[in-house]
């Protein structure tokens, strides 16, 4: 059998894939990656076509009328079988050279502005041991949603990369809320990859004293220049409320980063590229930003 597999629209290898990848290679299947702009092409190449699609607003390609859709932008329900979901990624189909996994799905938070507690539930451990995914590689990203929900588990998975000398980026970041003095210690003793590998989110303004408090736990372990901070923009605040959020966090000494919660509206764009290039951030105040000067009524939201 010949298997083609189009990943739509993610921004990094996409384990699903790989994992399917994986799964048919090891029934003696052919297994080709194939680019989303000439899958339409390719209807009879291919015995088995599986498409991926990560997000719900990216555009669809041509896809073969043959195609199996699924991924949290097609239906974030479906879910891969139980062989697959826990087999050893195929990262040669991407030619990755890191390791890339969950230990654990959910979230036991019920932000609305969130898919996860919808497509996951809550907070639960799948996996205890990251050699599922990793296998000597020099970097690992994990994709756990709220890995230090749960600390035994989180410092266990610390253990784990201390002990293997892992550089690690917790790609979708750990919760400010949950974290501890051991939490912190723990990760003041991990290799990070990057400038910032120590994720969180300050998402509502009425968590503001614990974001603070978070902070101090990261300076008190000398890692709070590790640390970046996820701030959503335009759900349920306010445009005061989203530059006192990023001033708070630039005073405190750790990254903030925008997130725009409509990518398409102006004034969100704007604040997100004023704040996200870090060159234009550190030198120009927002009020001398020429955006702004030129759109006052448009960031005032008049």
């Amino acid at each position: 059998m010949k298997v083609g597999l189009i990943d739509i629209d993610s921004k990094i290898p996409n384990l699903a894939l790989m994992k399917l990848s994986q799964y048919h290679k090891q029934l003696n299947h052919k297994v080709e990656l194939i680019p989303p702009l000439i899958a339409s092409t390719c209807q009879d190449n291919y015995d088995l076509i599986i498409a991926s699609k990560v997000f719900d607003f990216t555009e669809m390609p041509c896809l073969p009328e043959k195609t199996h859709l699924g991924g949290s932008g097609i239906d974030f329900k479906k879910k891969l079988i139980n062989p697959v979901e826990h087999i050893y990624p195929d990262y040669n189909l991407y030619g990755c050279n890191y390791a890339i996994g969950y230990t654990s799905r959910g979230c036991n938070r019920r932000c609305p502005f969130c898919i996860v507690p919808e497509k996951e539930g809550k907070f639960k451990i799948v996996c205890d041991d990251i050699r599922e995914f990793w296998r000597g590689q020099n970097l690992l990203m994990l994709l756990d949603n709220s890995l230090n929900t749960d600390e035994e588990h989180f410092l266990d998975i610390c253990e784990q990369v201390l002990n293997k000398n892992i550089a690690i980026d917790f790609s979708q970041g750990l919760d400010i809320r949950h974290l501890t003095d051991i939490q912190a210690l723990a990760l003041s003793q991990l290799k990070p990859w990057g400038q910032t590998p120590f994720r969180f989110a300050w998402d509502f303004i009425r968590i503001e004293k614990q974001v603070r408090t978070g902070i101090e736990i990261l300076r008190k372990h000398g890692i709070e220049h590790k640390s970046m901070f996820y701030v959503l923009i335009g759900f349920n605040t306010t445009v005061e409320e989203d530059l006192y959020r990023v001033e708070i966090l630039r005073n405190l000494g750790v990254e903030p980063f925008v997130m725009p919660f409509n990518k398409f509206n102006e004034y969100q764009k704007a604040f997100a590229r004023y704040v996200n290039y870090k060159a234009i951030f550190r030198s120009v105040k927002w009020e001398d930003y020429k955006w702004y000067k030129l759109n006052k009524k448009k960031a005032s939201g008049e």
